[in-house]
């Protein structure tokens, strides 16, 4: 008989920091479904997050020469923010019928942005998208958060999720950042940069590092980069308190 994935691991002590355990899931979740095979899936769903904003971080998409280049690097932009959404959809373990409308929201909001890259003829092609990509954005966080919340046991996957969600708010205020940038009538810094410099701005804002090389002079810049930095650091406080709640938990439960 094959082994209870669900069952204690022997006595003796705990074996390593992450359980082995697979995460549960309440049949009644109106939301999760236990059955999913790709819930908790965050390994993958890192990577892509991180190669999104490594890409964000050295190419800047408002230098590419003639108008196909500017449509490659709002085309590859965009898909790579639709499909880190759709991965992190996934990951999550939403229910079919919630997962097929939250679909449907990302396709239009993919198909509009591309529009504006591809077909409108704006004075900033690349730029002009951003109000839609930061929609995209800014809702991949709160799906991973709220399945990390209902982690019951310190795994993998629940480091692998925390981390993606944390570069996932980096990366949703880095479209803010552009927005506000692109439709206000001062530039975000008070003088023209390259979008590589609002990816590390958003970096060094989420982690309170503040060099002091780049800031925003816009008031409605300051108040963003001013609720990124304390969203930044809730955010940690919430999920380290979490993760080592959890630990010491499994610890005693294991030790007793």
């Amino acid at each position: 008989m094959s082994p209870d994935p669900e069952a204690s691991p022997p006595e003796g002590g705990p074996r390593g920091f992450f359980s082995r355990k697979r995460q549960p899931v309440p049949d009644d979740d109106p939301f999760v479904d236990p059955r999913s095979r790709w819930v908790d899936r965050f390994g993958v769903l890192l990577v892509l997050v991180a190669l999104t904003v490594a890409l964000l971080s050295l190419v800047d998409i408002r230098a590419s020469d003639g108008r196909f280049g500017a449509q490659a690097a709002g085309l590859a932009t965009t898909l790579a923010v639709g499909a880190t959404l759709g991965l992190a959809l996934r990951a999550s373990g939403l229910r079919t019928r919630w997962r097929r409308r939250a679909y449907v929201f990302l396709g239009v909001l993919v198909v509009l942005s591309l529009v504006v890259v591809l077909v409108l003829e704006t004075s900033d092609s690349v730029t002009s998208a951003p109000p839609l990509l930061l929609l995209i954005a800014a809702f991949a966080p709160v799906v991973v958060a709220r399945r990390l919340v209902q982690h019951r046991v310190v795994t993998l996957a629940t480091l692998l999720g925390a981390v993606s969600a944390y570069l996932l708010i980096s990366l949703a205020y880095y479209y803010a950042f552009l927005t506000v940038d692109a439709y206000s009538a001062e530039p975000f810094f008070g003088t023209d940069e390259p979008t590589t410099s609002f990816m590390y701005f958003s970096m060094t804002t989420i982690t309170t590092l503040g060099y002091g090389d780049l800031a925003a002079v816009t008031p409605l810049g300051r108040l963003l980069a001013t609720s990124e930095a304390i969203v930044g650091q809730v955010y940690l406080v919430v999920f380290v308190a979490l993760i080592v709640s959890l630990a010491a938990g499994r610890w005693q439960r294991e030790n007793d």
